[in-house]
């Protein structure tokens, strides 16, 4: 509750702040990607995640981080759709969306086999004892 308060807060002084632009880009980055994406963690949204199999990991490329690559990206390059505001406010909007509406917006390097992981250890707890 009080990360939502804080967040919601903070958006909504600096989109005052910053012009009504920002604020209307961002409120349709955030809606755009409440639309596609899965309803809660672990749902399959409109458009698919994108998981990267690497050895044992999983590595989720999340659509906030994507998002923060192309800010950055467009930042050096100085590549815009429209103007500046609308295209960073659309992007930070998706970002916004991304780490507030699910519980595991942090885990991006997974285990690709969490049960028969815990079935190992418990083994080797066994065999220890």
């Amino acid at each position: 509750m009080k990360k939502r308060l804080v967040t919601t807060t903070s958006v909504a002084f600096i989109t005052l702040a910053l012009g009504y632009l920002l604020a209307v880009s961002l409120l349709i980055g955030f809606l755009t990607s409440k639309y596609l994406s899965g309803n809660s963690t672990g749902e399959r949204g409109k458009i698919g995640s994108i998981r990267i199999p690497f050895k044992r990991w999983r590595i989720h490329l999340h659509h906030w981080v994507y998002s923060l690559a192309l800010v950055a990206i467009f930042a050096i390059t100085g590549f815009h759709l429209l103007t500046p505001v609308m295209t960073y406010g659309f992007l930070f909007g998706v970002t916004i969306q991304g780490v507030y509406c699910y519980e595991d917006w942090h885990r991006i390097v997974v285990d690709k086999h969490p049960v028969a992981l815990e079935q190992t250890e418990e083994v080797n707890q066994e065999q220890a004892e």
